[in-house]
């Protein structure tokens, strides 16, 4: 906090006033020195104002600085933890989906695998189709066969009676 006795150092800390020229100004214009006391007064006012405003402001730092700081210094070990986090979820987030591409190149493969079987069991059912097609074939040439057999045997036995019955 600014002491009260230590006022040349605050007025040289304070800016530049417009009041503080203009009375300077009027004191060189050859204006007579009660003016400028009178002036001088004024600028006493105003250099206690600004005395008193700065002597206000730095008890307030000193008040509010010390949380201000801690709060920072908080806030900065959050951020920290808050990109250490992000960038542990990126991580895991990358492992994921490289589990999660390995686990589809593993469905991909059991895909292809299943593809090559299907058109295995379809290529043998078509073979299966295909002999059973040529066995009924096959076997309604073997039963004409047999039938025409069996008539020509019915026709040689009846020819062979009707040679015996005519003797």
């Amino acid at each position: 906090m600014l002491k009260s006795s230590n006022i040349n150092s605050v007025l040289n800390e304070l800016p530049n006033d417009p009041a503080r020229d203009s009375t300077a100004q009027s004191s060189h214009n050859g204006k007579p020195k009660q003016d400028a006391e009178t002036c001088c007064s004024s600028q006493d006012n105003e250099v206690m104002a600004s005395l008193a405003a700065l002597q206000l402001s730095a008890g307030v730092l000193q008040i509010a600085e010390p949380p201000l700081n801690h709060v920072r210094t908080q806030l900065r070990e959050l951020i920290g933890r808050q990109n250490k986090t992000y960038i542990d979820l990126s991580k895991e987030k990358y492992k994921l989906d490289c589990s999660e591409v390995a686990r589809l190149n593993d469905m991909m493969s059991d895909v292809k695998r299943y593809k090559d079987k299907l058109t295995k069991i379809k290529k043998e059912m078509q073979g299966v189709y295909q002999r059973t097609k040529e066995l009924k074939k096959r076997a309604a040439n073997v039963a004409a066969c047999k039938q025409r057999d069996y008539q020509r045997k019915l026709e040689r036995l009846q020819h062979e009676e009707s040679l015996i019955g005519s003797q």
